[in-house]
């Protein structure tokens, strides 16, 4: 809606009441009126600040959302129409939410616009990049759960001789993420599909480092994945892994109630940690922490 369409729908709605009420309708008028210069003058502020951003912060911005555009085929007010999947039952059944949250055009996007500020989803990205010395020279590596494609087509940026594959539940997340690797140049060295990561389409011993990253807690036995994980992981592979802590929400079908408990999975499946971090980060609903690993496969 343009201001000036605004300001016509704004007096025509007071003016249904003016003949008989012309007081409480001026009074509200300039009510209204001074609660709107109050909100143009936050917008000219927020503004200001944003424009005062860091070189670096336009730069992500300026990538992240010419990607998406280019992967959804959407344009800028097509991007801000997308919907928001509101259909999820606090049931939180697996096949319930790929149906009604994977299974749509919104969610490679969403997942995808994290990377412009979302705090998380750029700490994904510096982890993976912290051990890019653990990856070889031909190294062949696997994303579990790859989604919009973003951490998959940011490694194989980083060596032409490394090779990808990697799966993912979502149909519509895997023609994003082909898209985003053809657009980066890197798609002919990848080979990805769509799976459940509890059931790897891979033989034994196959990738020399597995990355799967916010990914285990949206599956019902994260044990069963990440033992899936180890098993196409040769001995001495590396396994990148990121889990929240204290996030419950709809799509997060098992929930870590501390880093303690995290390093537990990891320990059960007879994964070596080398490299632990936690990091707090704030949302609406409250604080929740997120934990980044390094292991190895004895």
């Amino acid at each position: 809606m343009l201001y000036a369409d605004f300001e016509r729908a704004f007096e025509a709605q007071l003016q249904t009441r003016a003949d008989s009420y012309s007081n409480a309708v001026e009074y509200h008028r300039i009510r209204f009126g001074q609660t709107i210069q109050y909100l143009l003058r936050s917008i000219l502020e927020q503004t200001d600040a944003l424009v005062q951003q860091p070189h670096a912060g336009w730069v992500r911005t300026e990538e992240v959302v010419s990607d998406i555009l280019y992967c959804a085929d959407v344009d800028i007010e097509q991007l801000f129409a997308l919907e928001i999947p509101n259909e999820l039952t606090a049931d939180r059944d697996f096949e319930a939410v790929k149906t009604k949250l994977y299974e749509t055009k919104y969610y490679p996007v969403g997942e995808h616009l994290n990377y412009i500020s979302f705090p998380p989803a750029l700490e994904r990205k510096a982890f993976v990049a912290k051990h890019f010395s653990r990856f070889r020279e031909d190294s062949y590596f696997c994303d579990l759960g790859f989604g919009p494609g973003v951490l998959t087509a940011f490694i194989l940026q980083q060596d032409a001789s490394w090779r990808a594959a990697g799966v993912d539940i979502s149909r519509d997340c895997l023609r994003h993420a082909q898209r985003l690797l053809k657009k980066k140049a890197v798609l002919e060295r990848s080979e990805l599909s769509v799976a459940d990561v509890r059931s790897l389409p891979y033989p034994d011993n196959a990738f020399d480092v597995v990355v799967a990253v916010e990914v285990l807690e949206h599956i019902p036995d994260p044990e069963v994945g990440l033992a899936e994980a180890m098993r196409v992981l040769k001995p001495g592979g590396y396994a990148i892994t990121a889990l929240p802590v204290q996030l419950p929400m709809l799509m997060h079908l098992c929930d870590f109630d501390t880093p303690d408990a995290v390093l537990a999975l990891y320990e059960k499946v007879g994964l070596e940690v080398i490299d632990f971090e936690t990091k707090e980060f704030q949302r609406q609903a409250g604080p929740f922490i997120d934990t980044f690993a390094l292991s190895v496969n004895p």
